[in-house]
């Protein structure tokens, strides 16, 4: 299995390689609302065209980054070039915080229809408009910062976002000032059940139909769907702790338990249901584990990178905070979004042992 990984990373750098003649051209766009303005790039591959609808990821830069910087590190527009989607990079300026930090651990900018979080999602909406984007297919990425606030994304806005990734970040709502971030980022966040269990009332308070809408409307509204989420952590990141990375899964597994059912009956856990290592050639070495739903669908994931530090895994030196040593990111992030195959039909749900 090992050597399958190795040859499988390979082949997926080759593939890039090829493709990369194929480069797409940058839009502007910009968004205002009650919390501001802001501005920010999206990345148009060459085989985009406005007849068909198309995915779209949104990417969050991490602290003293902008959005020219993470995507030359990320690479995340080879892979969008490659697979035909489009990718928007908000700009987080330095006059909403002095490192160009998103504000994470502020409540103002924690919950839905507030703060950054509804700037971020008119950004969605505003890409949406101007571009064939498919509803079903965006997704929310971040690295640091980015990663804690696209944690944030899925819980307040919960019908734009199908999946998340979560690159050297923390869990939903980790702290609530500065002081907490900076000790949530040394010794990890509150308990991961009971920020699993804000996430979902959050989500089930976003998906929930207005008083005023006839109930022939609320019955034909979908049902709060379960969001996945990839993490990936250097092992020896001492910016942001691995026991967050962790948390992140712990806290995504219990809201993803109840967003199936409404029951905490362990539908979904903590627990991996397949753990596998690999070696990236001339690189780190790394543990994938694997995480499913009642159906055996995966639906988290977690790579723990070892060796690495603060970075995102396989980028580019070009860009900021990045480790070329590591599995390549964004590549593997583009491969779990893709839809899983469906479960046998008729098959029963179990409950996780």
């Amino acid at each position: 299995m090992k050597h399958f990984l190795t040859l499988s990373l390979a082949l997926t750098a080759m593939l890039l390689n090829t493709v990369a003649a194929r480069a797409g051209s940058w839009a502007q766009g910009s968004i205002t609302n009650a919390a501001g303005t802001r501005s920010y790039k999206l990345w148009i591959p060459d085989r985009y065209n406005k007849k068909t609808a198309v995915p779209l990821v949104l990417m969050l830069h991490g602290c003293t980054q902008t959005p020219d910087d993470f995507a030359a590190g990320a690479r995340m527009n080879e892979v969008a070039d490659a697979h035909n989607f489009l990718v928007a990079y908000p700009e987080q300026p330095a006059s909403a915080n002095p490192y160009k930090c998103w504000n994470w651990f502020d409540p103002a900018h924690q919950t839905r229809g507030a703060g950054e979080p509804s700037l971020l999602a008119a950004v969605v909406n505003d890409a949406q408009a101007t571009h064939k984007v498919d509803p079903l297919r965006t997704y929310a990425v971040g690295v640091s910062a980015g990663g804690a606030m696209a944690s944030i994304l899925g819980a307040a806005y919960p019908e734009l976002f199908a999946g998340l990734a979560v690159c050297a970040g923390v869990e939903y709502k980790a702290a609530a000032n500065v002081a907490g971030a900076l000790a949530v980022q040394q010794s990890g966040g509150p308990d991961p059940d009971q920020q699993g269990i804000q996430a979902y009332q959050a989500i089930v308070v976003a998906t929930t139909p207005p008083a005023r809408e006839g109930r022939r409307a609320a019955a034909a509204r979908p049902r709060p769907r379960p969001i996945r989420v990839i993490v990936f952590h250097g092992a020896l990141d001492a910016l942001v702790r691995p026991v967050n990375g962790e948390q992140v899964i712990a806290q995504w597994a219990q809201t993803n338990d109840l967003l199936d059912d409404a029951r905490d009956d362990n539908s979904v856990d903590a627990a991996p249901d397949s753990t596998i290592t690999g070696t990236v050639p001339n690189g780190y070495s790394f543990t994938r584990s694997v995480y499913h739903d009642a159906a055996g669908q995966p639906v988290l994931e977690k790579w723990i990178v070892q060796d690495m530090k603060h970075a995102w895994p396989g980028g580019s030196i070009a860009g900021t905070y990045t480790d070329p040593k590591g599995p390549n990111a964004s590549a593997e992030i583009w491969r779990f979004f893709q839809p899983p195959p469906r479960a046998s039909v008729g098959r029963p749900l179990r409950r996780k042992r």
